[in-house]
């Protein structure tokens, strides 16, 4: 699901893709159970700007929680930005995605649960309620932190987060 950033997402092989910036965590060291906030950031190696592309079957893009379950996740894919120190603070970084350089959503990542680790420990909980736990080397992503925007090709796809960087990729058909 990864997408190398910086490239291309062909539009033809969704329905109707949405783009949202988002926090992305990548693992250290395994965590699992019923971390606190501290011990979550404690098992993260790195932390980067990222843009999760969502989709779904459902028309219109409306749907409530149970229907997401059943799309299977509307998630098809997401990019990752260079990655930075793991003690790089993201709770309330200004976010500013572009497209075709206008600006088209501001937010902030405290719009992540209040502060995007909460993601991260909620993450840890699900995984062991599971049986499971998150491996180093995995791939966290926050959640949203703004409404997800629709793509059509053409376009020219940028999100720069606060202190931390930016991530891009173009819409081809």
């Amino acid at each position: 699901m990864r997408l190398i950033e910086g490239g291309d997402l062909v539009r033809s092989r969704y329905v109707h893709p949405r783009v949202e910036p988002e926090i992305a965590y990548i693992i250290g060291k395994p965590l699992e159970g019923d971390v606190s906030a501290a011990e979550a950031l404690a098992a993260v190696e790195a932390v980067a700007p990222a843009m999760e592309i969502i989709d779904s079957r459902y028309r219109d893009f409306k749907f409530a929680l149970p229907d997401v379950v059943a799309d299977n996740s509307s998630s098809s894919g997401f990019y990752v930005g260079s990655w930075a120190k793991a003690s790089t603070d993201v709770a309330n970084l200004g976010i500013v995605m572009e497209v075709d350089g206008r600006p088209v959503q501001i937010g902030s990542s405290a719009a992540i649960l209040g502060n995007p680790i909460r993601s991260l420990v909620s993450a840890a909980r699900l995984v062991a309620r599971a049986g499971e736990r998150l491996e180093p080397g995995d791939i966290v992503m926050a959640g949203g932190a703004t409404a997800a925007y629709a793509l059509t090709p053409g376009q020219y796809v940028r999100t720069t987060f606060q202190s931390l960087g930016a991530v891009d990729f173009s819409v081809v058909a």
